[in-house]
């Protein structure tokens, strides 16, 4: 079972931030499958199931990541922006290759980079109608 400060240590380290309570909210969702994961992983596996799941819903709240920290003194912080396609790809490989028994796939939030795909076919028929149709 991972804690709020676990999880808020973790999304710290990948750069992400988030208010308490969706930390909180978060947290409670990913806990809501320790039953599944207690049966098919270690302990540490299922840890780092939770704690991938987690990412991928933190990185829904953006694509900034922190890329260098300074402190005593001169406290700096430094922000890069990947790509967030790259991120959620890379976030979500990470989970699905850990977690083989698919306990987290029901939390897993929809791929926000899918771009949704349109297909059909327009047919479009036309004449002239003059002199009474002929």
């Amino acid at each position: 079972m991972v804690n709020p400060e676990q999880a808020q240590q973790y999304l710290s380290g990948q750069g992400i931030t988030l208010p308490d309570f969706v930390l909180a909210a978060l947290v409670d969702q990913v806990n809501g499958i320790e039953e599944c994961l207690s049966q098919h992983y270690a302990a540490s596996t299922a840890m780092l199931i939770q704690l991938y799941l987690l990412a991928l819903m933190g990185l829904g709240q953006g694509d900034k990541y922190l890329s260098s920290q300074t402190a005593p003194n001169g406290a700096a912080r430094s922000f890069r922006y990947q790509s967030f396609p790259d991120r959620w790809k890379g976030a979500l490989n990470l989970l699905r290759g850990l977690d083989k028994h698919g306990c987290a796939k029901d939390l897993i939030p929809p791929d926000p980079t899918a771009a949704p795909a349109f297909a059909g076919i327009w047919i479009g028929k036309g004449g002239c109608m003059s002199n009474g149709g002929r």
